[in-house]
């Protein structure tokens, strides 16, 4: 069973003012007992809400040094006034005369409690924040995982390959050129899925230009059946991006909806305001409830927790009457290529 912390608390609380009052030449009673326990809980509770305070605001393994910092100043500075106040306080209850003088021993002793304390409690937490760290990492890789089946099995499976074969077949006795580019396109989607499916994030220029090459396969299989708009900001090509997502979007958009010359669908993809934004016209096909049920809808849900992991801007789907958009917040930080361990490796060492 698990001690809870507000347990260990109280039973340090106890332990230290029985042990003060043991250690005490001079018989105090019941009231010097009392008195023990109450400035040890002051004492005790004061330290963790401070600490409380400041991991609060300052949560991140970059900001330990600034927090512990503060934590020590804060708490010499509470432990000046808790030992001036219990000092005047003693002369009151046992009516003795205060002994100003022995102010800076009383804080050296309670400073070395507190700091054993304070100590307990910034382990405590560095290992829960180390837990966290670890199952988040190991969430994302499970989300990755996931996304890297979905998309596998949207590029693999019997339909797309006998697509994109059909379509092959039917370029090369009459367009020799084009075959060749749609072979090269081909290869260029497979390369980038194998190249970036261990990676966490990537740039909107790399995302970009694997999705040309994915849309190109589209474009000779549905003709002008299916319109693409692209324009991306040159600001925006080295944000951060997760692989991948763009393309189960698109995927989306061309699974769910009809494509055919009475009714194209038109696909928009532009970056505005630190987003990515897909946009197509809405034109649902019609599924059967066994359809339905086959589906795994986990697309747009594994987009939103792995960007959940990355950033606390939400990806925004907006479905309306005739269009359906989805919004990717693009990230600035610099961590492409570089996957969350790494990047939690001061944790752990």
């Amino acid at each position: 069973m698990q001690v809870k912390e507000k347990h260990i608390r109280y039973t340090g609380i106890v332990v230290l003012s029985l042990m003060i009052f043991l250690a005490s030449s001079v018989d105090i009673g019941i009231i010097g007992l009392t008195h023990n326990l109450v400035m040890s809980f002051i004492n005790w509770q004061g330290a963790v809400l401070v600490m409380w305070h400041y991991q609060n605001k300052y949560p991140k393994h970059s900001q330990a040094f600034v927090r512990i910092l503060l934590e020590f100043v804060v708490m010499c500075l509470f432990i000046l006034g808790l030992v001036t106040f219990n000092h005047w306080l003693a002369s009151v209850l046992y009516n003795v005369p205060c002994r100003w003088s022995s102010i800076p021993k009383s804080m050296v002793f309670n400073l070395v409690i507190t700091l054993f304390i304070g100590a307990f409690y910034e382990s405590r937490y560095l290992f829960e924040r180390w837990q966290e760290s670890v199952i988040e990492t190991q969430k994302l890789r499970r989300q990755t995982t996931q996304s890297q089946l979905e998309v596998l099995k949207n590029q693999v499976n019997p339909h797309f390959l006998f697509n994109s074969l059909n379509t092959l077949l039917t370029l090369i006795p009459e367009d020799k050129k084009t075959a060749q580019k749609f072979t090269r396109k081909l290869e260029v989607v497979y390369r980038y899925i194998l190249q970036h499916q261990n990676q966490e994030l990537t740039t909107v220029a790399r995302e970009f230009e694997f999705i040309k090459a994915y849309l190109f396969l589209q474009q000779i299989r549905f003709g002008d059946n299916l319109k693409v708009q692209m324009l991306v900001e040159k600001d925006y090509l080295q944000h951060q991006i997760v692989p991948l997502s763009l393309q189960m979007l698109v995927e989306n958009a061309i699974k769910h909806n009809v494509i055919s010359s009475a009714r194209p669908l038109y696909l928009n993809i532009i970056t505005k305001s630190n987003h990515l934004i897909v946009r197509n016209n809405l034109q649902l096909k019609k599924v059967t409830s066994g359809m339905r049920e086959n589906s795994t809808h986990i697309g747009l849900k594994n987009i939103k927790d792995r960007y959940a992991f990355f950033t606390q801007q939400p990806v925004t789907i907006q479905p309306k009457v005739a269009t359906f958009e989805v919004r990717l917040p693009l990230l600035e930080q610099p961590i492409s290529n570089k996957s969350v361990a790494e990047s939690l490796a001061p944790l752990l060492s």
